[in-house]
């Protein structure tokens, strides 16, 4: 058995040259767990999440918009069905939001109300379970899996089994011992390290080889490298109008601050009846400034 230590890959690391493609990246990983030789693999994952008690899955949607990868409306979840009837609805995202939690209860909702049929009754309504991979810190812990059902805080009495909702951080994960860690740390290693790594794992475990195979005939696919570069190319230029935006926010805000805080001083030494020439001098703010204060104020 090799005892390695894992070395967890940030975010700038070189995803398009010697490296197999980042499945990190939403294309890429739905381009992965939808080609029709990782069926296997996507079971696998899955019961690394939510236990062995899955047998089989179906994804409800294989289909991938690789013309469009630069779309923001394209989908790149995966909705899978299990063999107890059940929906799941697994993502990456490599990015986030200060609504991503009620983004992800959105989701959740409309996956669960798509069973909704004319003709169904309430008991022949399944489980929903939405999981989510991401690129950030989203949680207030330090645990890299979470989940959430709908309970009493009080007692923890489950009011419904229904609603499962996992969080999975990627930054969280700890480097350790690949003998120490567990098929789903193993599963996100490998999503999150570089071929190394990933070849350290695949002789570790026969499911992880088959990944490494699986993305090694991805990378070498000269349309899905392409369709991967350009949905990078799409979400750091998304990341950047939103860092824009932001600043812009920040300056205007700074704008506004100094202004509130030269009225409040102009006001407080007129009130003392300090000439609005004065001020001025005082203040160097220009003395067109300090009337136009002092007016608006009067009126």
């Amino acid at each position: 058995m090799v005892h390695v230590l894992v070395s967890v890959v940030g975010e700038e690391k070189d995803v398009y040259g010697a490296e197999p493609l980042d499945l990190r990246n939403d294309f890429v990983f739905k381009a992965f767990f939808t080609d029709e030789r990782s069926n296997g693999l996507l079971l696998q994952f899955l019961r690394a999440i939510l236990g062995e008690s899955i047998t089989s899955v179906m994804l409800t949607d294989p289909t991938i918009e690789v013309a469009h990868s630069g779309d923001k409306s394209s989908v790149m979840d995966l909705r899978v069905l299990t063999n107890r009837g059940e929906q799941i609805n697994v993502e990456m995202q490599y990015q986030g939001h200060k609504a991503f939690s009620e983004r992800m209860l959105m989701y959740w909702a409309k996956m669960y109300g798509s069973q909704d049929k004319v003709g169904k009754s309430y008991r022949e309504l399944k489980k929903a379970v939405q999981i989510v991979i991401v690129n950030f810190k989203l949680l207030p812990k330090s645990n890299f899996h979470s989940m959430f059902l709908i309970m009493d805080p009080e007692d923890g009495t489950v009011f419904s089994n229904h609603l499962e909702i996992h969080v999975l951080e990627l930054p969280k994960l700890r480097a350790k011992s690949i003998i120490e860690s567990n098929d789903l740390e193993k599963w996100l290693l490998f999503m999150n390290s570089d071929r190394k790594t990933k070849e350290v794992l695949a002789m570790e475990s026969s499911t992880l080889k088959e990944a490494l195979s699986q993305i090694e005939r991805l990378s070498q696919n000269p349309e899905t490298v392409k369709m991967a570069i350009s949905r990078e190319i799409h979400l750091k230029d998304q990341l950047q109008r939103e860092e824009d935006a932001q600043f812009r926010g920040i300056e205007k805000g700074r704008e506004e601050g100094a202004h509130l805080r030269d009225r409040e001083i102009i006001l407080n030494m007129h009130a003392e009846n300090v000439s609005a020439e004065s001020i001025s001098q005082l203040t160097k703010i220009p003395l067109a400034k300090v009337k136009e204060i002092i007016e608006s104020a009067v009126q």
